[in-house]
Order: C-alpha cells, then structure tokens, then sequence
C-alpha cells in the first residue's frame, strides 16, 4: 500500500487526493497541529473516494488512542514505542475486551453515533489496524520481544528518527542506518507484521517495496503541493 502524511486542516484537500488512487492518509497529530474534530471531517472525507484513514497520535496515550479510534478512523499509528511495555499500553488502548481495554462508548461516530448494534460495533472495532512505531536504539533491542506480541498489524520503522537515535540526525541514508532499517525489515518480515516506513523520494518507493514493505508513506501533502507550485513557477 502506497500513502502520504497529512498536515493539513482543510477536509476538501483530503477529499480531492482520495480520488488519487492512494491507499491511504495519515493525518498527523505527533507533527501537526490538527485536532480531533477536524480529523473527524478528514476521515469523512477520505471515505469519499475510498481511501484508508491513519491517525498518527502524538503519544501513546490510553484516551488519545481510544478517541482516534472514536471518529471512525480506519487505523492508528502509535509513535516512539520502545519497549514490550509499552507496545502492550497501546494495544490495550486500542482493543476492546477481551483484547484490550479501551474505553466503551457506544455513541461515537465510528459506532453510528449510537445507531449501530453494540456487540457488532465492539465486535468491528477489534478488527481495525493498529500501527507501531519503531524508531530508536531502544525499540531495536527490543524488536524481537515486540514482534513476538499478538494485537498489533502493522510495524512502522520511523527513519528520521532512527537516524538521530543512531547519532546521525537527517542522514537517512548514511550506511549505518541503511543498515539498521534493513536488520529490522527482516525482523519483522519474518515475523508476520506488516512491515512499513517513510520515505520522501520516488526511487526509495520503488527500491522499499522491494525490500519486503508493503506500507509505505511518501512525503506530506503540504509538501507536496508547494513542490507542485514551485514547479509551476518555474516553467514561467
């Protein structure tokens, strides 16, 4: 699956690139200022032309993962997890018993707002997609014990940050942590997971896909779109 981070607080920029053909958005609340009831309208939006809506939470946080969740969202990302204590908080957060134990309403968006059957709303909420991010030295020593946990669909490998952890902050592609990313790509393709990172060119799209990720994001639509007027510009 190819998609993009977003930034972005207007729901009609979402709608217009869900007709793209993208598989799916992220709308970022760890690096962006958007809130909850403006992400509520995204993942309305994102529906209109059948893209998959990503909440990237700003931390791993009981109530912000289950009100994630609450808009109806397809899926959230949970960033910085390090160790299995706390891969197992977020799994808790994001899963209803007996998987979890995120707080029950009933009456949020995503359950209809209170006209979808109960047991079918908590039943279909548990089968939504989970994203954990990986993107330090401690995350890799405990990848292992990370991957071997049940509750979790998707390992995201964060790079910039992964390259700071590793004392090269911005060098995504210094030999180091080309290195490291490859280690954990095949940890957690042996393990099952969805394996997914970022990626901020179109040859690195080609070349991850390659390597076994099948969740990848490229850049961010803001980005993109000052890109595409700066083009525009230019051919003047």
């Amino acid at each position: 699956m190819l998609g993009i981070f977003s930034k972005t607080i207007d729901s009609n920029l979402v709608e217009a690139i869900s007709y793209s053909g993208l598989d799916f958005m992220i709308f970022d609340q760890e690096h962006g200022t958007v809130d909850l009831s403006t992400i509520q309208n995204h993942v309305r939006a994102a529906k209109m032309g059948g893209m998959i809506s990503v909440i990237r939470v700003n931390e791993n946080n009981h109530n912000r993962i289950g009100s994630a969740f609450d808009t109806g969202a397809d899926a959230v990302q949970v960033p910085n997890i390090s160790s299995v204590e706390q891969a197992k908080q977020a799994i808790e957060a994001a899963r209803f018993y007996p998987k979890g134990n995120r707080g029950v309403c009933c009456y949020v968006k995503a359950a209809n707002f209170g006209t979808k059957e109960k047991s079918r709303y908590l039943l279909d909420s548990n089968k939504k997609k989970l994203s954990l991010q990986v993107e330090g030295k401690d995350g890799m020593n405990n990848i292992d014990r990370i991957l071997e946990l049940k509750g979790f669909d998707v390992l995201f490998i964060g790079p910039y940050d992964l390259s700071q952890s590793l004392g090269y902050p911005g060098q995504v592609d210094h030999p180091e942590v080309v290195k490291a990313i490859e280690e954990l790509a095949k940890k957690v393709s042996a393990s099952g997971k969805i394996l997914g990172t970022f990626v901020d060119s179109f040859d690195k799209i080609k070349l991850f896909k390659k390597k076994g990720f099948r969740y990848i994001a490229y850049s961010v639509d803001l980005n993109l779109l000052a890109k595409l007027c700066k083009t525009i510009k230019n051919e003047y």
